[in-house]
């Protein structure tokens, strides 16, 4: 369960996360959206999480993304452009795992809501869910399912 954020990002305001939105015409996930107002992304403690299915079962969360980062490779908006030609259409970039792969929402159809695992080493030459892996059924169910390793 998360215990800890470190380096969180500036304080955001709703209507920072409604711009986002409107951006890249999305709607994020209302447990997701109360973490980005508390803490705009950071380094998560405990950062482990379970890959059911994956090769490394265990992996860790190297970041989690936010709007206004100071590092460009921490931000939401950046990260969403450069997944746009490797993640199905659907999943939304919200962290990068130790193993600098995404973790994402899905933001339509039976899945929406659920957070997976996007395996960068396995990437197909078009997007597809060959490589991508279920985690969580919620934002909150994953941030709840966090453990030290």
């Amino acid at each position: 369960m998360l215990e800890k954020i470190e380096n969180p990002g500036k304080k955001l305001k709703f209507n920072d996360i409604k711009n986002l939105e409107k951006q890249f015409n999305v709607i994020l996930p209302e447990d997701y959206i109360e973490f980005l107002l508390q803490y705009n992304g950071g380094l998560p403690t405990p950062n482990a999480y379970y890959v059911e299915g994956h090769p490394e079962e265990i992996l860790g969360i190297q970041v989690f993304f936010g709007i206004g980062r100071e590092i460009e490779s921490s931000c939401l908006d950046w990260n969403y452009k450069e997944s746009r030609y490797s993640i199905p259409s659907e999943l939304f970039p919200i962290g990068c795992s130790d193993t600098d792969d995404w973790i994402c929402f899905s933001l339509q159809g039976e899945s929406k809501g659920s957070v997976f695992f996007w395996d960068a080493m396995a990437e197909s030459e078009k997007p597809s869910y060959s490589n991508v892996y279920k985690i969580a059924d919620s934002f909150s169910d994953f941030l709840n399912g966090l453990f030290e390793d």
